[in-house]
């Protein structure tokens, strides 16, 4: 059995929490409905869970976030849901939420060529209540503008999360087919097969 997993995001506007159809028409959200439909008609293969991570970005108070993270992930649960009966497959759906996603924040920081970042990353590791945090952000002001323009708006959204299942050929069909029809064969399947036999010339 090989497990695959595939992802998309939904991205939301600030302080927003509304499905815009720009996004559920977009080739993240198109890509992940493709898959699904490919895994629920193909008879080798098994969705065995979806999950859905929400998130809001770590600027603006606490319970504003709290509140706006748990309405993303209720929307984008409710939208995939609809999306899994529609494909008739039945699995389990995790979600959850992540009021202000400082991890996410520091990750895209530090890929990012943002003036300051050094600073930026040095106030993460500094101060961990999220307000201080978020002040002393502020203070650095010409970082700040290209923070909210850049960093921010990527960490509003909604990460889905498809797993399924590949259910792999027996040891006898590995081991025909590497001999008679190699070719139907994946790569792995062909390396695997060289495990399957007894002596070096095979």
């Amino acid at each position: 059995i090989i497990k695959e997993a595939h992802q998309a995001n939904i991205m939301f506007l600030i302080q927003q929490a509304e499905l815009r159809a720009s996004e559920l028409k977009g080739q993240s959200v198109k890509g992940l409905k493709e898959k699904l439909a490919e895994a629920s008609k193909a008879e080798n293969k098994k969705v065995t869970s979806l999950e859905i991570s929400s998130y809001a970005s770590p600027d603006g108070g606490l319970d504003l976030n709290e509140k706006l993270a748990a309405k993303r992930e209720k929307v984008s649960t409710d939208f995939m849901n609809k999306e899994l009966k529609k494909a008739k497959v039945k699995t389990e759906v995790e979600g959850k939420f992540t009021a202000e996603d400082w991890d996410g924040f520091k990750e895209l920081v530090e890929k990012s060529n943002i003036q300051d970042k050094e600073i930026i990353v040095r106030v993460l590791s500094m101060y961990t209540d999220p307000e201080e945090r978020e002040r002393e952000i502020k203070n650095i002001s010409v970082a700040y503008k290209d923070l909210a323009d850049e960093i921010l708006p990527q960490l509003r959204r909604s990460k889905l999360t498809l797993n399924v299942e590949i259910i792999g050929k027996s040891d006898d069909q590995i081991l025909q087919l590497a001999k008679y029809t190699p070719t139907a064969l994946t790569v792995d399947e062909i390396l695997y097969a060289g495990s399957l036999v007894d002596t070096d010339a095979e």
